[in-house]
């Protein structure tokens, strides 16, 4: 990695204001990984480590001007598509994504807070699934977006048919004090990452991990050296991670440059 060269990567995200996930995250990540990170907001969320209290989502015509402005001003080599608000801006996203094919996209959807939408997960499956260059998911939210419930490899293959060439699934299986990770592709389990696993709960190591993978991209690593180091690079910030509130710790993405 060449830390004289500042890439610059585009996040499609929500507002958090405890600064564990969203567009914190992601500014923090890149910015810990030689990154410069511009942004485009989807939703103000009311939140801290613990749970959401209430959101407000951005209008589609202004997340447009956002997206455009970030990628009409600067080379982005990178984007990360993260919590989408509505309908109306996954169709959005869509579009604009479309016009720029040669940059990679990491597909990492917020589901857990139920959407303004009731219809985002859908669209997010038609949608944002083929622009996506590896979408990761953990287990629960494969089987929120997938309409097989037969086993996980079945949900994962039917997300797949929707276009996007390969899926991380995080936690997708478990041994004593580890975790697995899986790559899939229509293929099946194309990989294995084995990890050491934390007794702790977080709030933002998903967050943590897409913004890593992006930021690799952005630096012109290829897919499979970014989902490692990026792994890499979030089990190290979980490992350090900071207790800021009452909920879940954080992970620590400056750990590298505390003493």
């Amino acid at each position: 990695m060449d830390l004289d060269k500042h890439p610059v990567l585009l996040t499609v995200n929500s507002h958090d204001p405890s600064g564990g996930a969203g567009v914190v995250a992601d500014v923090e990540t890149a910015n810990s990984l030689g990154c410069h990170c511009v942004s485009a907001i989807t939703a103000l969320n009311v939140r801290d480590t613990q749970n959401l209290k209430d959101r407000q989502s951005t209008g589609t015509p202004l997340l447009i001007e956002q997206m455009r402005a970030a990628l009409e001003d600067s080379s982005v080599t990178a984007i990360k598509i993260g919590d989408i608000a509505t309908v109306a801006q996954a169709e959005a996203v869509h579009t604009i994504l479309g016009e720029y094919r040669d940059i990679p996209v990491v597909l990492d959807p917020v589901l857990h807070h139920g959407a303004d939408d009731g219809d985002v997960d859908e669209a997010i499956r038609i949608l944002l699934f083929p622009r996506a260059t590896i979408s990761v998911l953990s287990v629960p939210h494969v089987k929120q977006l997938s309409t097989c419930g037969d086993s996980l490899g079945a949900s994962v293959q039917e997300l797949l048919e929707f276009g996007c060439p390969q899926l991380l699934v995080t936690v997708a299986a478990q041994e004593p004090n580890k975790i697995i990770n899986r790559l899939f592709s229509t293929r099946g389990v194309d990989r294995e990452y084995t990890w050491d696993a934390f007794s702790k709960q977080f709030h933002g190591a998903g967050s943590t991990l897409s913004a890593a993978i992006t930021a690799y991209l952005a630096h012109g690593f290829d897919l499979q050296e970014a989902l490692q180091q990026g792994q890499q690079f979030t089990w190290q910030a979980m490992e350090r991670a900071l207790r800021v509130g009452m909920g879940g710790l954080i992970p620590d993405r400056l750990f590298w440059c505390r003493k």
